[in-house]
């Protein structure tokens, strides 16, 4: 059994359920419905929602919303034709955060509520008008992240209306006077204070801001991305405007201002105090909870690919390098509704959610949520098991696993032949006995030989250093075999170019005279 780490509730099977495509897509739409989730979007967006909505109930161990959900996803017929589920959970009411205190509950639920309070709206030509709505049974709720948990709202909930053609500003003003959470910014060095921005909707909805925004504080316009990766909603991120704020003295009014245009959807605009998680925190965090895929349950779920006749099983070679980082994986991790054994590093998987949240695996794209994320224990104990630069392994269909270190050998150019001691070097040496005569130079290009005589030996002539300059080579005589007599006779009448004598021809005809 594998172990999930929320208590009795293991969404694994159910997840696996959902993704294998069985479920058609009207099903998909009526259970995001009774899920209070959106149901418009292909049938992979449709899974996605209704498995991250399962596996929230799993973490909060929520039993009673997790068997609706599991019962509706194992038998469609119980989804209701008309109207809701009579024991829905409603909305929460508005939480106001008063200044000064920290609510402890925000950080335990799955996702937050925001309160509205009164918000003031100005325009560029300096128009101020004030909304005052009553949003009892309704409220904002953004998706709950692992890298930070709330601690206090700094001011109050900014409303951005439908604005097709004009430009707004909207602005918060706040003080360590107002809000004392401000003093512990610089003593708790893991206190941030961060800018959220949210649409209108139901359930948990994705930090996103308007398309054309920009974000001020105290008249510097703040350096962040604002939208996130491109077609991934829920990848953008709150924008951190600690270092932006002035704390001294107390009494310091910072105003942050965003102005947004041609929007055709209503915007919420917060400012929290919040608490960051550090990916070294969120790792440990893993650890801590056991959240483990056991070996026993790997060799089962492959004994069982083994045994189906209608498979044929066979060895498959198991990369031990993490995709994303293309390094040694030191800490294996997955998905409990990955199908897959190939994992991926938690550090590495943790640092990427950070800069752009888009929690889905990177080798099968399913969802993998932090809440879903554990430690592939068959995978770990092959890297216990194998030295440092070992790539992959060969996993047979047992289970059982081989080293594959199979190097290639390097590459040699074509035409060339392997090194070998065997090889015959035939050396040719001229037979010339004669001492090259020794040059004298004199100004000009002229050169004459000083003298002609043969040396003592060999060795004495190659202990003296060399004054000659690099020769012409001697021209080549070519002998046509085709032509006849008359022609040859012919060729004597035309006079032949002047041949220049060299050093070796004319040792040649001395030694012959």
């Amino acid at each position: 059994m594998t172990s999930t780490g929320t208590g009795n509730l293991n969404a694994e099977p159910v997840a696996r359920l959902v993704k294998n495509g069985r479920i058609v897509n009207r099903i998909l739409a009526s259970i995001c419905v009774q899920e209070n989730l959106s149901k418009i979007g292909v049938k992979a967006e449709l899974q996605n929602r209704i498995i991250e909505r399962l596996y929230q109930y799993a973490a909060s161990n929520d039993i009673k919303k997790f068997d609706r959900l599991k019962a509706m996803i194992e038998n469609p017929s119980v989804i209701p034709q008309n109207g809701h589920y009579s024991h829905t959970a409603t909305l929460a009411p508005p939480m106001i955060f008063s200044k000064g205190s920290v609510n402890n509950t925000v950080a335990s639920n799955s996702f937050v509520n925001y309160g509205i309070t009164n918000s003031i709206v100005t325009n560029d030509k300096g128009r101020i008008g004030s909304r005052h709505r009553n949003f009892i049974g309704q409220a904002i709720r953004i998706k709950q992240s692992p890298y930070y948990s709330f601690i206090e709202q700094l001011g109050s909930t900014v409303i951005f209306e439908v604005m097709a053609t004009h430009r707004y500003t909207a602005k918060i003003s706040l003080s360590v006077h107002q809000y004392p959470i401000l003093n512990q910014i610089s003593k708790e060095m893991d206190y941030r204070v961060m800018v959220f921005g949210a649409t209108e909707g139901q359930g948990p909805q994705d930090i996103a801001f308007p398309y054309q925004s920009e974000l001020k504080v105290n008249g510097g316009e703040v350096k962040a991305n604002l939208r996130g990766l491109k077609n991934r909603p829920g990848s953008t991120r709150p924008v951190d405007i600690t270092d932006n704020l002035r704390y001294q003295p107390p009494n310091y009014v910072n105003n942050i201002e965003m102005t947004y245009a041609m929007t055709n959807k209503k915007y919420y605009l917060m400012v929290f105090v919040t608490k960051i998680v550090t990916v070294p925190s969120l790792v440990q965090k893993l650890l801590d909870d056991q959240k483990l895929i056991t070996e026993k349950s790997v060799l089962s779920e492959m004994v069982n690919k083994s045994r189906d006749a209608e498979i044929v099983a066979t060895a498959s070679v198991l990369s031990l390098k993490c995709p994303l980082s293309t390094m040694r994986i030191d800490l294996p991790c997955r998905s409990f509704a990955c199908r897959h054994m190939q994992c991926f590093d938690a550090t590495s998987y943790l640092q990427l959610q950070e800069q752009g949240p888009t929690w889905s695996c990177p080798i099968c794209n399913s969802p993998a949520p932090y809440e879903s994320l554990a430690i592939d224990e068959y995978v770990q104990n092959i890297l216990k098991g194998t030295p440092r630069h070992v790539e992959q392994v060969t996993i047979e269909p047992d289970g059982k696993w081989e080293l594959n270190d199979k190097r290639e050998a390097p590459l040699r150019l074509k035409g060339t032949k392997n090194d070998s001691g065997n090889e015959v070097v035939e050396i040719i040496e001229t037979d010339c006995t004669n001492k090259i005569p020794q040059l004298n130079y004199s100004e000009g290009l002229s050169r004459r030989p000083q003298s002609f005589s043969n040396g003592p030996s060999r060795k004495a002539e190659h202990n003296q250093p060399s004054e000659i300059s690099p020769m012409k080579r001697p021209i080549t005589v070519v002998i046509d075999l085709t032509s006849s007599g008359d022609e040859d006779e012919d060729s004597n009448l035309i006079n032949p170019p002047k041949r220049q004598r060299t050093i070796t021809e004319y040792n040649a005809s001395k030694n012959f005279s």
